[in-house]
This record gives structure tokens, C-alpha cells and sequence, in this order.
């Protein structure tokens, strides 16, 4: 599913605001899928650094059309690829949210990066994807909402972080987001039609309009 460029996109927007210097690890969704599964870092037996953000989708994906519509179904020509095969972008607008859990092993420090990372988002909500697809590339511009309330969340226990720690969530909803299928599409051409329109005011004596289309003409 192309939701998972939205990952890639909200991962690498929140490691980007990060300094070079900077001891904060960022997990993106899917390894956060196995945040609690991991008992031990790459290297030795040691337990996993703080600080740390880990981003998690929510597992339910709102779609927020599913009636049949032009835009899911002959959406907008972006390409013809000869004179029979027009390339189509056809969307389903869907809605979902993610969370970012901040793990630090001081208060102020939890304080700090809740901080900083509330003003980036709501002062910087765009991403940006790129989907290549049957030989288009379809770049999108989507954007991250705040949700109300963020959340202490220190007293929930961890076992990968031994002793104490700190945790604050922030929840961000996807918008405008969309999913997206780019198909070859056979054109249609109609020809040998001839229209003749007569003025009846002018020509009283006229009661129909001709109109005449030579089906051998038309191609799929």
C-alpha cells in the first residue's frame, strides 16, 4: 500500500530537524512495531539508549470515500503514452494518525524535546511523497495536524528501559492523504460524425436535428 511512503516521509521529516551532533534516535514505524520485541542493541547485550522517539501508525486506516467516483476511477490524464493509451491518477482520500512517544531519562529533557518538536509541527505540517508507479512518478504534498491533547505517559512500565524514565506522546492526524493507482488506459476517438443544426424559427418546416456517427470510425 502507498501508506508507507507516508512513513518514510513523516520519519525522515522528524530525523531532518535533528543536528548532526544530536544523541536522539529516531525509530520509524516499523521498527517501533518491535520496540517492546527488542531486548538489546546491534552491538552487545546492553539495553537500548535514551533519548529516543518512536513513531507508530495507528493500525486503522479511515477511507474516507468508498462510493465509486470519477476521481477513484477516471481520474486525471497525466500522461499518453501514443494515441491509443492514455495514463490515468486515480486517488482514494483516506485519514489516519500517528504517535510519536519521546523517551528521555530526565524531565527536562523529555520538556525540552516536547517542546521543540510541538512548534516544528504545527509551524512546519507539510511532507512530502513520492510515488513512483508504472513509470510515473507522482509527487504529493500532504499534511500533519497537532491533535489537542498530548499525554504523560511515564507511568506505563517498559523492559527495555531499566530504571527510570520519561515518556511524552503527541498524536498527529494525516490529512489529505491519498491513495493512489496510475493505470494504462486504452483512449477513445470518435470520427465521421457530421452535425447539421437548423434554426426552426427560420426554417419552421424543420422538426429534427440531424445527427449521424459512423460506429466503424471509432477506436478502442
Amino acid at each position: 500500500m502507498a501508506i508507507s511512503y507516508y512513513d518514510e516521509a513523516i520519519t525522515a521529516k522528524i530525523k531532518g530537524w535533528l543536528a548532526d551532533s544530536s544523541a536522539l534516535r529516531v525509530l520509524a514505524p516499523d521498527e517501533s512495531t518491535r520496540l517492546f520485541q527488542i531486548q538489546a542493541d546491534d552491538s552487545n547485550d546492553s539495553p537500548l539508549t535514551l533519548p529516543l522517539i518512536a513513531i507508530s501508525r495507528n493500525n486503522d486506516i479511515e477511507i474516507e470515500s468508498t462510493i465509486k467516483q470519477n476521481k477513484s476511477f477516471d481520474g486525471f490524464i497525466i500522461g499518453k503514452e501514443n494515441a491509443r493509451t492514455a495514463v490515468h491518477l486515480n486517488v482514494i482520500p483516506i485519514k489516519t494518525t500517528y504517535q510519536l512517544d519521546i523517551y528521555t531519562k530526565k524531565r527536562i529533557d523529555a520538556d525540552e524535546y516536547v517542546r521543540q518538536y510541538l512548534f516544528k509541527l504545527i509551524n512546519n505540517p507539510q511532507i512530502i511523497i513520492d510515488i513512483p508507479y508504472n513509470g510515473y512518478l507522482v509527487h504529493h504534498v500532504a499534511n500533519l495536524r497537532v491533535l489537542d491533547t498530548i499525554s504523560d505517559t511515564s507511568d506505563i512500565s517498559s523492559h527495555i528501559f531499566p530504571g527510570q524514565f520519561y515518556k511524552w506522546t503527541i498524536q498527529l492526524e494525516l490529512q489529505d492523504g491519498f491513495l493512489f493507482s496510475i493505470p494504462r488506459k486504452p483512449g477513445w476517438r470518435i470520427g465521421g460524425i457530421e452535425v447539421a443544426i437548423a434554426n426552426k424559427i427560420e426554417d419552421p418546416a424543420c422538426d429534427d436535428v440531424l445527427f449521424k456517427c459512423d460506429t466503424n470510425n471509432l477506436l478502442n
